[in-house]
């Protein structure tokens, strides 16, 4: 009985890395960004092998245990930073999408999807080498967690678009998004250099402008 125990411990899966906490506090909540920027800034300027939990620490100006205290490691501390990219483009489009609720629905649409192609100068930096170490923080749960948010904030912010009727049933809304996050996640891996397609952004947004206009007419 006790081997048996030893070898379901031995052959269960590593849990995968996550943050200790959410920060709740405003003071909890700063520590965390200049965490997450300083993590950002070593990643773009020294390369991913850089961006050590001390070196982190170091740029961030915090003593190495208030790191610990949020991210036991850096597998951790990467987990933490891609949720909070996924929950920063959430906020975009309620923020640009869903508020503005007096622009035209073409104007709206043309955002959500430069905020979902990540193009906007103030969308959360993401790039080729994070999407390749997803795989180590992420599992097919994790993923499918993940794109049900946006899949229920796409179908969110369409259903806010009140000039377009009749409304897009939620199978072609899922599709629209299953085609621009399957883009732009290809795209950087085809492209490291983000040499993309000339206008591609603007392409995909024509594709959703002109696919949900037929549904309206």
């Amino acid at each position: 009985m006790g081997s048996d125990s030893a070898d379901l411990a031995r052959s269960a899966p590593n849990p995968l890395p996550a943050p200790h906490k959410r920060p709740v506090q405003d003071r909890a909540k700063f520590t965390v960004q200049a965490i997450y920027d300083a993590y950002v800034r070593i990643w773009r300027r020294d390369g991913p092998d850089a961006a050590t939990t001390r070196s982190v620490a170091a740029e961030a100006g915090f003593a190495i245990g208030t790191l610990y205290g949020y991210f036991p490691n850096k597998a951790a501390l990467h987990s933490g930073y891609v949720r909070h990219a996924m929950e920063a483009m959430l906020a975009q489009i309620d923020r640009d999408v869903i508020a503005p609720a007096a622009q035209p629905w073409p104007e709206r649409v043309s955002a959500l999807v430069e905020i979902t192609c990540g193009t906007r100068s103030d969308s959360p930096y993401f790039d080729v080498a994070m999407l390749q170490r997803e795989n180590e923080i992420a599992d097919q749960e994790r993923h499918s967690r993940a794109f049900a948010a946006l899949t229920n904030k796409w179908c969110e912010a369409i259903a806010t678009l009140e000039d377009l009727s009749p409304q897009p049933e939620r199978d072609l809304v899922t599709s629209l998004l299953l085609a621009i996050w399957g883009a732009r996640r290809y795209q950087m891996l085809i492209s490291p250099d983000r040499n993309q397609p000339q206008n591609w952004v603007g392409h995909l947004t024509n594709l959703c402008q002109r696919t949900l206009a037929a549904t309206s007419s």
